[in-house]
């Protein structure tokens, strides 16, 4: 247990891996066992489990008690980022078709719990029960990275995922999640509503831009003479904003979906990057937590919106918790723009 650090941060995504950064003195106990691919968590929290990948010393010459240590790493959702989806031999790709849970669970199954190849397989992880959530479906890939496809999966079907660890059954536990409706226009649960007037916001930051956006989609193959190619979208005139994505598939279902699926990506971006107070009128992994859909209200702004807490950055230090979380469409950093023109 090292139970003294400077700072401690942990980023939680919905749809995606996380990523983490400790600095901490390199004097302090146990820190020798912080080592590539060596497992961190923050108490006792089996929900936020990190995987170690980089150690960096900072030593301070003639300095006494400042030689310091960064650790960074990813949550353990990031074994799916070492994954690709290999399909079968005799097959170009592999497909499912079911429910949007059954099909993710399907990838994950098919690349780390029973690949073809024992030599891919994580022996310590685990699928939870399938309880068949989402639309009946169907996708396919070719190795794609799997937690790519995962991302895309879920942001289409809005269905997020995560790896815990059982720490009695010492398992990795994979896991679909659906984010609870907490809006001011619902009345199944108490709503969760972040205002500037009910003192639960320290900073605030909105966001709209279409920049990278499109709203009309041709999905197809642009090569095979008896080409298939279809227009999504009904956007006209001076706001059509065109785009096309490859579809190697002569099944129209399929081009559809990729088609959907890319104009999803694509859309126009609203989003809210708030610092909160986590103990202020509704208290964070009690009232909300990731993948919710809460209400954001700014009076100034003149803006309302009902939104998916899509992120979360918990920041442990000095001054205790910090929770700054990003509602909505995040800004694409410019790898991941660069990775979506490759695509």
């Amino acid at each position: 247990m090292i139970d003294s650090y400077e700072s401690f941060n942990i980023t939680r995504r919905f749809y995606s891996y996380g990523e983490f950064e400790l600095r901490v003195s390199a004097n302090k106990p146990h820190v020798d066992k912080l080592i590539k691919n060596n497992l961190i968590l923050l108490g006792k929290d089996y929900n936020k489990v990190c995987i170690i990948l980089h150690r960096e010393f900072d030593y301070q010459n003639g300095i006494k008690d400042t030689d310091t240590l960064l650790i960074k790493g990813i949550t353990l959702q990031g074994l799916a980022k070492r994954k690709r989806i290999v399909p079968p031999t005799d097959m170009d790709f592999d497909s499912c078709e079911g429910s949007q849970e059954t099909i993710m669970k399907y990838f994950i199954n098919k690349n780390c719990i029973n690949p073809t190849d024992p030599k891919r397989k994580i022996y310590n992880l685990i699928l939870a029960e399938d309880k068949k959530r989402g639309v009946n479906d169907r996708w396919r890939s070719s190795y794609e990275n799997l937690a790519d496809k995962l991302k895309t999966i879920g942001l289409y079907s809005k269905l997020g995922w995560n790896i815990v660890l059982d720490h009695k059954q010492k398992k990795f536990i994979f896991d679909v999640i659906q984010g609870k409706n907490l809006t001011v226009n619902q009345n199944t649960n108490p709503p969760v509503i972040f205002r500037s007037d009910f003192n639960n916001i320290f900073t605030r930051h909105y966001i709209e831009s279409i920049i990278n956006s499109s709203n009309v989609v041709y999905t197809g193959t642009r090569e095979d003479k008896n080409k298939i190619v279809l227009q999504i979208g009904e956007a006209t005139g001076f706001e059509r904003m065109e785009t096309f994505v490859d579809c190697n598939s002569d099944d129209v279902e399929e081009i559809n979906q990729t088609g959907k699926a890319k104009l999803q990506e694509l859309k126009e971006i609203k989003t809210f990057q708030l610092e909160v107070n986590p103990n202020r009128n509704f208290y964070y992994e009690k009232d909300y937590d990731l993948g919710d859909i809460v209400t954001i209200q700014d009076r100034k702004l003149k803006v309302t919106m009902d939104s998916q807490i899509t992120e979360i950055i918990e920041q442990y230090g000095k001054e205790g918790l910090k929770l700054k979380i990003t509602f909505g469409s995040s800004i694409p950093t410019l790898l991941a723009t660069i990775k979506r023109m490759v695509r």
